[in-house]
């Protein structure tokens, strides 16, 4: 079956607000602000990051601020560590759409019923508790965090959210091996945080050593998942060969282009594609005045009627005439028709 551009049916939810945040978060939502014009950025930018990185690593502010999830069953409360950066992602407000639109586009389409949920490098659990506020999905969740700073961030959350029965957390790294690894921990960029050796980029000077284990080895088998691991997408899809040939789930995987080693960029896209997989780019299909485009950003739009995420397939060589860095998503070919009547649609039909 050739695959074809589709549009999905859902918009990205917006369950997370905001409350009591304490200055600390102020400063660095403040910190971290995305300046459009460069003379303001000169302007702004260093002395508000001198003022944050004083405040965060010299006089060690601390306190905590107030979440809210809305769920299909009501609003549940919970606080978080301010003096953890990534939990910017609910209140930095850098991007109209919100955190990953693409993402939780995909998540709002395909986690319907009782399908099983894998979120892989689950962090503080932006997507786990995403997910679980989605209406007509009553599945279970997964949430893979080896790091011991944010899955305690995690776990606090699930408590708060009383969301226990829900969400089960595995303190491990999934790879193509069971055993041990050492993880390098960033103090502030814990989204960076990875198997030590694993990649390319500055790695956290902080080390722990994680549990490995390997995805065909667990009893429980995934419908869904989103994965990002930090060049380990490998390594972790490697031990994950017998569930892609039998479940057969859809995949979110994070993918960035290394240029001194192009071939360990394609790796884990061609393991995909040798399993039977359709790689498809997310992207945005745009009503213009001049009419229909579809554009790789969706810059500072809001998805609606008139901008709806598109998904384009394409070939693993393809991948470096692409962004540095995305998300693709991966669907069996046996399974391409469930997106169509999932209520994926092809576009301009």
């Amino acid at each position: 079956m050739v695959a074809e551009t589709l549009i999905a049916p859902a918009l990205p939810a917006h369950p997370f607000s905001t409350a009591d945040l304490p200055p600390i978060a102020k400063l660095a939502r403040a910190a971290h602000h995305r300046y459009r014009k460069r003379w303001t950025k000169r302007l702004g930018k260093k002395p508000v990051r001198f003022v944050y990185d004083l405040a965060q690593d010299v006089l060690k502010l601390g306190g905590r601020g107030r979440v809210t999830l809305a769920a299909p069953n009501g609003e549940r409360t919970g606080t978080f560590d301010a003096r953890h950066p990534h939990f910017g992602s609910i209140y930095f407000g850098h991007d109209a759409a919100g955190y990953e639109p693409d993402v939780s586009t995909l998540l709002s389409s395909l986690l319907t019923d009782s399908r099983t949920f894998f979120d892989i490098g689950a962090n503080w659990g932006y997507f786990s508790f995403y997910a679980a506020s989605l209406p007509g999905f009553e599945g279970p969740i997964h949430s893979f965090e080896p790091a011991p700073v944010t899955r305690a961030d995690l776990t606090g959350l699930i408590e708060d959210f009383g969301l226990a029965e829900r969400i089960t957390v595995h303190g491990v790294a999934l790879s193509d091996a069971e055993g041990s690894a050492v993880m390098a921990i960033h103090d502030k960029e814990t989204g960076l945080n990875r198997i030590a050796g694993s990649g390319f980029g500055r790695e956290g000077a902080g080390r722990v050593e994680v549990p490995l284990h390997r995805l065909d080895d667990l009893n429980v088998k995934p419908d869904v998942i989103k994965m990002d691991v930090e060049d380990h997408e490998f390594e972790a899809l490697s031990g994950a060969r017998e569930m892609l040939a039998g479940q057969k789930p859809f995949i979110i995987v994070e993918s960035w282009l290394t240029y001194e080693k192009p071939i360990r960029t394609l790796r884990a896209l061609r393991l995909l594609e040798d399993a039977g997989y359709v790689l498809f780019q997310p992207a945005w299909q745009v009503e213009a005045d001049e009419g229909t485009v579809i554009l790789p950003d969706i810059g500072g739009r809001m998805p609606g009627n008139g901008c709806r995420l598109a998904i384009v397939p394409f070939a693993s060589e393809q991948r470096f005439m692409l962004s540095q860095q995305m998300n693709v998503f991966a669907c069996h070919a046996d399974r391409l028709d469930d997106l169509k009547s999932g209520g994926f649609a092809v576009t301009g039909a």
